[in-house]
């Protein structure tokens, strides 16, 4: 995978490009993905997080199904990360 691009304290994952015979496969486009809905999913349980932190119980309820759905998205771009991986890998 191409290392991240910096930019204004941003970072953009690259995509990088292999050969395969006469195949060409592009490798991190889809973990990517996936990684960009993990972010969107850790924002979007940051408000309950903070109201839970406040006192409110069923804040914490909400947080815990937040943290059910980020890990199931965790381990979907760990599945990607090896499947790119030993695609990769030569024979």
């Amino acid at each position: 995978m191409v290392p991240p691009l910096r930019s204004g304290g941003a970072v953009a994952w690259g995509t990088a490009v292999f050969g395969v015979g006469s195949r060409r496969i592009f490798i991190g486009s889809e973990a990517v993905e996936a990684f960009d809905k993990l972010k969107k999913l850790i924002a979007d349980a940051e408000e309950d997080v903070l109201k839970f932190d406040g006192g409110n119980k069923a804040a914490g309820t909400r947080v815990r199904k937040s943290m059910q759905d980020i890990k199931a998205a965790a381990q979907e771009i760990r599945e990607k990360v090896l499947e790119a991986r030993d695609v990769t890998k030569p024979s």
